[in-house]
C-alpha cells in the first residue's frame, strides 16, 4: 500500500519559493524579466478573497524576496497590498464589473501605485528617491497578459 504525500501545497511552495528566488535574480540582470510584482499582487487579492491563508502566506514570503532583491522598505509592499486592498480596491469594484479591466487596474495599481506610496515612504524618511522608468510600461503589458493566462 502507497501512502500519498501529505502536505502537497506546501512542497510545491518550497520549490515556487526557489523558483522566485532564481527568477528575481535574473530579472535584476535582464531587464526584460519582468519582477512578477502585478502578480504577487493579484495573488493577495486572490488569498484574501478564498480566505486562504497558506497562498497568503506564499505571497508575503515572495514579496519579502521583492523587497529586499529591489531594495525597499521592510514590509513596505505588504502595507501597500493591504491599504490598496481595504480601501481603494472596493470602490473601484463597485465602478468597474469587467474582469479584464480590473486584472489590469491591479496590475497598474501594483507598479504605478507601489511607486508612488514608495516615493512618500522616502519622502516622508527622507531616504534616497526611488526611479520609475520605461520597463515599467512593458512589465504591465507582460503580465497583465499573464494574469489573462491565469
Amino acid at each position: 500500500m502507497q501512502r500519498s504525500i501529505t502536505y502537497p501545497f506546501y512542497i510545491k511552495a518550497i520549490t515556487l519559493f526557489l523558483l522566485y528566488l532564481l527568477y528575481e535574480s535574473l530579472s535584476n540582470i535582464y531587464l526584460f524579466l519582468p519582477p512578477l510584482f502585478g502578480v504577487l499582487f493579484f495573488y493577495f487579492i486572490r488569498s484574501l478573497d478564498k480566505q486562504d491563508i497558506s497562498l497568503l502566506l506564499l505571497v508575503v514570503a515572495l514579496s519579502l524576496v521583492y523587497e529586499a532583491d529591489k531594495g525597499y522598505l521592510f514590509l513596505s509592499s505588504l502595507v501597500y497590498f493591504s491599504f490598496v486592498y481595504r480601501f481603494i480596491l472596493p470602490k473601484i469594484e463597485q465602478v468597474i464589473e469587467c474582469r479584464r479591466c480590473l486584472h489590469f487596474i491591479y496590475i497598474v495599481l501594483a507598479y504605478i501605485g507601489f511607486w508612488l506610496f514608495s516615493l512618500l515612504l522616502q519622502q516622508v524618511f527622507l531616504l534616497e528617491l526611488a526611479t520609475l522608468d520605461w520597463h515599467v510600461v512593458w512589465y504591465i503589458l507582460f503580465e497583465f497578459l499573464l494574469i489573462g493566462l491565469l
